[in-house]
């Protein structure tokens, strides 16, 4: 072998000091990444929604972000509500909880909703007695 190993080490101690500051430019963040990027506020909008029952319910109940938009005991065939919430670019989800009738099969719950900007949204829910389901509307 030729060299001292003490001396094979410091040479590559010596590299790798000449590598750090490359690799500490590389690995920390930027100015764009270390501060918190604004969020933009979420706009709120009027939506205008539409129920309609297959059969009778005994309770239904829409909710957004885990708060109750809107509720009925013993609702018609045909609901409707508007109401004013947030309206993020991505669109919403909203939680529908419908009882029927004990014995009922084969249930359903149709969900009409305008989007602040016009487009309607048509979705269904399903049950034997009753539903939860979460409905996306992009």
């Amino acid at each position: 072998m030729r060299g001292s190993p003490i001396l094979r080490a410091v040479l590559v101690f010596v590299a790798l000091l000449g590598l750090a500051p490359l690799l500490w430019n590389l690995t920390r963040p930027g100015p764009a990444e270390a501060a918190p990027r604004p969020q933009s506020p979420v706009k709120r909008a009027m939506v205008e929604a539409r129920l309609n029952f297959s059969t009778a319910a005994m309770r239904v109940e829409v909710q957004h972000l885990g708060r109750e938009v809107w509720s009925k005991s013993s609702p018609a065939l045909a609901e409707s509500f508007s109401r004013e919430l947030p309206w993020p670019k991505e669109g919403i989800e909203l939680h529908v909880l419908v009882t029927w009738p004990e014995g009922t099969r084969s249930a359903a719950m149709r969900l009409r909703l305008t989007a602040p900007d016009g487009t309607d949204y048509d979705r269904t829910v399903w049950g034997d007695a009753s539903a939860d389901d979460v409905l996306s509307f992009p």
